[in-house]
């Protein structure tokens, strides 16, 4: 577990580049065949103007300043909905996600919002609950048809 040596800010546009390689790595670590892998490339890349235009935050060690994973909201239909949440491989289990999961929270609520929605990937869908989220059901992968993506809410 991580407690002052990490801190959590807002990305900047210029770390777009460097959020979108942190997105492909994590995604990988669940060992998806390297066809479906690029069946995500367009969901993994992270532009410069997707920061601009949705709250985006990164944690990063505060010695070196190498970040260690992101997240990033965006509000689709009124309700505002994790886009991304994604933590480098070799730092996957030391509690940097949950730093990261709840600080989305925090921040949500100072928006306004009473809940915070997830589309999640499967394996990530454990990690959610855990966090206190509840599922709410199943919707079809856009990019995988027999694939099922987790539906999920967190009541802030």
């Amino acid at each position: 577990m991580y407690d002052d040596d990490v801190r959590i800010r807002p990305a900047k546009p210029e770390d777009a580049e460097e959020l979108a390689d942190i997105a492909w790595r994590s995604k990988s670590y669940w060992d998806y065949p390297p066809e479906m892998m690029e069946l995500f490339r367009g969901q993994l890349t992270i532009k410069q103007d997707f920061i601009e235009r949705n709250p985006t935050y990164l944690i990063e060690h505060e010695e070196t300043e190498k970040i260690a994973g992101f997240y990033a909201l965006q509000k689709k239909d009124g309700r505002w909905w994790i886009e991304h949440l994604w933590v480098v491989p070799d730092e996957i289990g030391t509690g940097l996600g949950s730093k990261l999961f709840l600080h989305a929270c925090e921040i949500t609520e100072t928006m306004g919002a009473e809940e915070l929605y997830i589309t999640s990937d499967p394996n990530a869908e454990e990690f959610y609950v855990h966090m206190g989220a509840e599922k709410l059901g199943e919707r079809e992968s856009p990019k995988v048809p027999e694939r099922r993506l987790p539906i999920l809410r967190i009541k802030l």
